[in-house]
Parts: structure tokens; sequence; C-alpha cells
């Protein structure tokens, strides 16, 4: 016996966690307080002198604030006998649970009792007791190793259906009180979101958008939701009084959550024994589209992906950066050009040139000023909208809904050219053999014929492939609004350029020279194909025309 039986000083040991699944209510914090009392009323000699409880904490480690606090307790001698339900509510690490049997509580001189385990260190153990203690001890880890991997797949299988599993929603969005899987947008905090994307659009560096937000006095994201009663905690809070910074801008900026997009999956725990998270390869990442309302469009979204890229340096003493930081680009060894100024009888004038040139690693200074590549930019919008929008109207006036139509109909018949050839080389495969069964052909022509008839079927069935792909693709832009051709529309009657209309339709300017100048547009693929669609109908219609008068 390790105790004078006189000075029992007991505490006792209530823990639950979520992973004791449907043992909830067996194992709920009354019900293990009810049972120790019991059993200490049923035993005189132990004084029940304090209670510990850790609500909410896992078994698998034994990082517990009330545990912590219990061994601080029992090292001032204040409490010499620990009482639990069960070896469970110790912990279910069998290795750690062990070590706190076997040495710890032995060498602080502390008796411990497992109620309904019938385990008391106090008494004389026996060769069963060696067994079975750690047996127990070692199902209790299973156990929990099971629920883990349980838990785990169940989270997986909502974050696949695209359903909210997080503790707290993201900035600009709440979770639906009828649906906590469900996220909603949250008005105030969105109407931020689309500042930050509109500032960014507009030419703002991310610290000069973190520096208007603070000014403007708006909260950071943190700071909102602990305002509005969230018991919120994040590991990205510093200083007593938190700031936007251009860390949680960029978050903002990056964050495809915003599109409609939910992506989860990005981080993941060891094991259920190491709680510490790793970060997750992103292509494994889980991510579902359409599970909520966007705030951002896709368009936008992307647009700030590719500005986020570019070498966006910010004007001294201005809020935006250079109208086109990042865009123009050398023709020769195509790195950026740099902006310069000069002054000459007190005017200032700006130019750019080769920024290779510049650090003297070659090139030439392609040098080019801005007043030119302003005035040659502009004009070539206003003549790449003034094109779309009369395709829009020829194609419109043809009573067509959509110019994509065009192109689904030439690739519904090229498909159905393709299936007639398939199935026209299977036949003369099919026939072929009969014919060799027949002694028309020989084994060696039947294999010659075989062998360039399956050619031609592998080549058409590809070919096949091919074009259901494109078709698909056909189909599914068919079905959108084509939300570019109304971005390049809303500058229609443009006269000023903007830093947000460069971003907006413009990919990249190429610099020449002096007086040469290459401006590639956004969706000119697309603004080509338009303009073929349309340029087909007006030469239908011309013929058209033509044979009415001549008849």
């Amino acid at each position: 016996m390790y105790f004078n039986q006189k000075s029992i000083l007991a505490a006792d040991y209530l823990r639950l966690s979520r992973e004791d699944g449907d043992k909830l209510e067996s194992d709920s914090i009354r019900n293990q307080r009810s049972l120790i009392n019991d059993f200490v009323k049923q035993h005189p000699d132990i004084t029940l002198v304090d209670e510990y409880i850790d609500d909410g904490y896992s078994g698998t480690n034994f990082e517990r604030p009330a545990f912590k606090r219990l061994l601080e307790d029992v090292k001032k001698k204040k409490i010499n006998c620990i009482i639990v339900k069960d070896l469970s509510r110790l912990g279910r690490n069998y290795i750690e649970t062990g070590r706190y049997l076997e040495k710890i509580f032995p060498f602080l001189g502390v008796r411990f009792i497992a109620i309904t385990d019938h385990y008391d260190s106090a008494a004389e153990s026996d060769d069963a007791d060696q067994i079975i203690v750690p047996f127990k001890n070692l199902i209790n880890d299973a156990y929990c190793r099971d629920i883990s991997i349980k838990i785990r797949s169940q989270l997986d299988v909502k974050r696949k259906n695209g359903q909210f599993i997080g503790s707290f929603a993201g900035y600009g969005y709440q979770k639906d009180p009828e649906n906590k899987n469900h996220l909603i947008i949250d008005e105030y905090a969105a109407e931020i979101v689309r500042f930050i994307f509109n500032l960014k659009m507009g030419g703002y560096s991310s610290q000069r958008i973190a520096t208007k937000l603070n000014e403007m006095g708006v909260l950071p994201p943190l700071e909102y939701k602990r305002s509005r009663g969230m018991k919120y905690n994040s590991g990205f809070r510093s200083g007593a009084n938190p700031k936007w910074a251009v860390t949680t801008v960029n978050r903002i900026l990056t964050n495809e959550l915003y599109t409609g997009t939910m992506v989860q999956g990005k981080n993941r725990k060891i094991n259920y024994k190491v709680k510490e998270c790793r970060p997750v390869a992103e292509e494994n990442w889980i991510r579902v589209e359409k599970t909520h309302e966007a705030i951002i469009v896709e368009e936008i979204f992307q647009y700030v992906q590719s500005l986020l890229e570019l070498d966006t340096r910010t004007a001294p003493d201005e809020d935006s950066v250079y109208l086109f930081s990042g865009f123009l680009r050398c023709g020769d060894c195509g790195q950026n050009m740099v902006k310069r100024s000069t002054s000459k009888k007190g005017k200032r004038y700006y130019y750019y040139h080769c920024s290779t040139y510049k650090n003297g690693d070659g090139c030439s200074s392609h040098l080019i000023s801005e007043k030119i590549v302003h005035a040659v930019v502009l004009e070539a919008i206003q003549k790449q909208i003034a094109l779309l929008v009369d395709a829009e109207n020829i194609i419109r006036d043809s009573g067509m809904e959509n110019y994509k139509k065009t192109e689904f109909d030439s690739l519904e018949k090229q498909l159905t050219v393709l299936h007639e050839e398939v199935e026209r080389y299977k036949d003369l495969k099919t026939r072929l053999y009969q014919d060799m069964l027949d002694n028309i052909v020989t084994r060696e022509e039947y294999h010659e014929y075989n062998q360039r008839f399956s050619d031609k079927l592998h080549n058409a069935e590809e070919a096949k492939r091919e074009l259901e792909k494109k078709k698909e693709k056909a189909v599914v832009e068919g079905k959108r609004e084509h939300p570019w051709i109304e971005d390049f529309k809303s500058y229609q009657n443009i006269t000023q350029l903007d830093r947000k209309a460069v971003v907006t339709l413009i990919d990249k300017i190429i610099v020449y020279g002096k007086d040469r100048l290459e401006i590639q547009f956004k969706y000119a693929d697309e603004i080509q194909e338009m303009t073929e669609v349309a340029q087909n109908i007006r030469e239908i219609e011309e013929k058209e025309g033509r044979f009415k008068c001549g008849a």
C-alpha cells in the first residue's frame, strides 16, 4: 500500500471530447461526477478535496489545462489520489497513458483509481493486471484512431460536397442560420471586399489599400468578427490595436471564396496524436464551384490575380501605380519598360525605355514618349471597341441569339461525319474478317487490311473525342453571358485612359521603337471569332441581296 489510509486527499478528474461519439451521454461530465461521488461515499477513508474538468479536450495528448493544474497541485502535495470514471478519461494515447500509470504517478506518490475498469494502483497487482491494463489502454488508443479516421472521412465527404466545415466564415460571409454548412453574404463586409478589389483594379498597391482602410477607420477582419460577438482568435493578430496590413489585403485579393468557389483542405493534421497541421499541395485542395453567392465575378478576380504578378511600383506621393506599370514590354528582350522623366526649359517630359538597357546588360533603349503610348493605346482601344460593337450588332440583327451557335453547328456537322466514318471502318473490319473466313482474302491480306482499317478507326475516334471536347466547351461558353463583352462596351465612349481601363482591356503592350507598338488585348481570339462570324453573315447577306436584284 502506498498511502496512510487517514490522509487520502483525492481529486476527481473529468474529461469529455467530441471524439467520444455516441458515448456522449454515458461519458458526460455529469455522469462521471455522479459515479465518482458515489464511489467516494462508499470509501470514507477518501476525502474529495477538488475537481478538475477538461470539457472539450481530446484524450490523445495531455496538453489539457485542468490536467496540468492537477499535476501542479499534486507536486504541491495538495493531492495524493486521482479518481476517474475509466482509463479512457485519463487518456487515449497508449504510450503516454502507460507512462503516467507506470512511471510518473508512482514517482509522485499518487494513487490512481479508474472505477469502472476496477483499477486501483494502491491494490496488490497480479499478473492479470499487468496484461489487462495495458491492453485496455491499447484498445482506448485504437478506438481514438478509428474515430479520428471516421471523422476525417466524414469531413472530406462534406468538403467534396461543397459544404463549409470551418468554425468561422471568411470575411465577407456568414454562416446561414438555417444551414451552418452553407455561407451567405455579410453585406457590410462584402462591400469592403468589393472596395478592396476596386482599389486594386484602379492601380492601388496592397500597402496603399491597407493605409486607406485604416484611415477610413474600417475594422480589420479579426476585430470586425469580435465586434459582432464572435469568440474569434487568429494567429495573424499582432499588437494591442490591430490594423489592416498588406498580408490581410493580399489574403482577400487571392481568396477564391469570393468567386463562389469553396476551397478547403489546405492543411491537414499529421495524425490523431499530433495536432500540428501541415500544408497540403495545391493540386490536392478540395475545390467546389458555385457553392454560395459570389461577391466578386470570376473575370475581375482573374484580372486582379494577373495584376498581383505584375511589376506595379507606386509613383512617389501617389496613391496608385503608373498608368502602364507592368504592361509595357521591350519588343526585343521581353523585359519591362521603365518610366523616366527629364526637364527641358522648365517643362517635364516622361518617357519609357528598356530595363535591360538601363541596367547595362545589352539590348537598346527602345525610347518612347509616354504621350505617344497614351495616344496610340487610347486610339487602339476605341477602334477595338467599335469593331466589337459593330460585330455584335450584325450578329444580333441576323437573328442569332449567340455567336457561339455558328461554331456549335459546325462542330455538330463534323461530329456527324466522324461518327459515320467510325461506323464505316468498324463495318469494314467485320466484313473483312468474314471475307477471310470465306477465303475471299488470304490471312496475310486480312492482317494487312485489318491493320489499315484499325489505324483509320483509331484516328477517327481520336478526332471525334477532340471534337466532343470542343463541343462541350462551346456549350458551356454558349450558356455564358460573355461578361467580357460588357467590360469592353462599358468603355464605348472612352476619351481618357485610366488604370482600370488598361487592366480590364489590355493584356500587354509591346514596344519595338519610338513610333511602333503592338497592343495585345484581352479576349483577342474571341473578338476575332466574333468579327469573322459577322463578316460571314455580311457576305451571305450581300450575296442574297445580289441574287434578289438579279432575279
